[in-house]
């Protein structure tokens, strides 16, 4: 961003115009707004504090929705981070930004997690997603909490009065700008016979509520959200014993069945479901090696396709670890988190391992910087 001759840092430009010792410049407030429209979060939220009006312009739920919506529609990764935590302290948290034009290390942010009140303040946190820049989150006794690593604003959710969730999604019903959260667990009905109920959680309601399951059992890991549905890993009880994945659409909270690109047990690979460039993505974990897979037209089992054969080498110790791709570049790049590991391969550099403190499992997403509250303030316009 260039004014005049200057060329300073845009991070610098707005620490002087906050600070005053710029003046705010005198353009037409339609061009004012779309300028800031297309602003990072971090310049937005100090840029509040230029005047009453610029507060009030960023702080409408209009302002808000449409520079979600312009964000998501430049470069998929320009407004991308990582967020992981690992070691001691529970609440602390890094995120990373996965803009290939910034300096990886020069743009690093240590956020610490503000627990509810009603929280023990030792309580881990496991992410279950994210979606539009807020990240959903389960932490040790069941609660399920919505935060906005960007802005720092959290929303402990009411408890659905039911069992503990095993298993929980994250997702965005576009149609009624519903954000809706989806939690499962089994009740026994006979001696060795279990059933799987559901619950989701609306957003416009702020209650929770069961939905019809057409059955099957759910496993590893939470629901994945992509193209206005929650997919899940099932097993259904048969001799099979093949893994499927059943697509809940959000808006509808209706099912149906996708078809994986190869069949496959736990005796052949672990499997496990994400998302990579937009895409409902299915890796697959041999022994020696990785095959991540992406669904390039959705629904449509020819459409699957090979993306990245990641080899193990020398990490054999990984095979059965809890692991998550997080992020898959346009060179074929990735970043897998294998238990307290992330492993970045480079199909020209082969691996980097980078362990974390204390072999303490990773908590780790993905997710996309917005204003977006989660007191979901931006629902009073539509």
């Amino acid at each position: 961003m260039v004014i005049g001759n200057s060329k300073r840092p845009l991070t610098e430009m707005v620490n002087n115009l906050v600070g005053g010792s710029i003046p705010l410049p005198n353009l037409p407030e339609e061009i004012i707004t779309e300028i800031l429209l297309r602003l990072p979060v971090k310049a937005l939220l100090k840029f509040r504090c230029v005047s009453k009006l610029w507060l009030s312009l960023i702080s409408s739920p209009q302002f808000i929705k449409t520079h979600l919506k312009i964000s998501t529609k430049n470069n998929i990764y320009s407004h991308n981070r990582l967020i992981l935590s690992s070691g001691p302290r529970p609440n602390v948290f890094h995120t990373f930004s996965l803009n290939p034009k910034i300096d990886e290390y020069s743009y690093v942010d240590t956020l610490l997690f503000d627990y509810p009140l009603s929280v023990d303040q030792d309580e881990r946190i496991r992410i279950v997603g994210s979606c539009n820049g807020l990240v959903c989150g389960v932490l040790d006794l069941g609660n399920v909490v919505l935060w906005n690593p960007s802005t720092r604003k959290l929303k402990k959710l009411p408890n659905s009065g039911s069992l503990r969730g095993t298993h929980y999604g994250f997702g965005y019903d576009e149609s009624n700008d519903d954000y809706k959260v989806v939690q499962t667990y089994w009740i026994d009905r006979d001696p060795d016979v279990y059933e799987t109920r559901v619950e989701v959680y609306s957003s416009r309601t702020n209650s929770w509520r069961f939905v019809n399951w057409p059955g099957g059992y759910i496993f590893d890991g939470p629901g994945v959200f992509v193209k206005g549905a929650i997919h899940w890993k099932v097993h259904y009880d048969d001799d099979t014993k093949n893994w499927v994945v059943i697509a809940q659409n959000v808006t509808t909270e209706t099912c149906s069945n996708l078809q994986l690109p190869m069949s496959a047990n736990d005796d052949d690979a672990h499997v496990m479901l994400g998302v990579c460039g937009g895409c409902l993505s299915a890796s697959y974990s041999y022994r020696n090696y990785m095959d991540i897979w992406v669904m390039k037209e959705y629904g449509v089992k020819e459409s699957w396709s090979k993306i990245v054969c990641f080899p193990y080498l020398l990490m054999s110790h990984l095979v059965h670890a809890r692991y998550k791709v997080l992020f898959v570049s346009e060179n074929g790049g990735s970043l897998v988190n294998f238990g307290s590991d992330l492993i970045m391969y480079k199909p020209s550099q082969c691996h980097e391992t980078f362990r974390l403190e204390n072999d303490v499992e990773v908590e780790a997403a993905t997710y996309s910087e917005s204003l977006i509250s989660p007191d979901f303030d931006h629902l009073a316009w539509s």
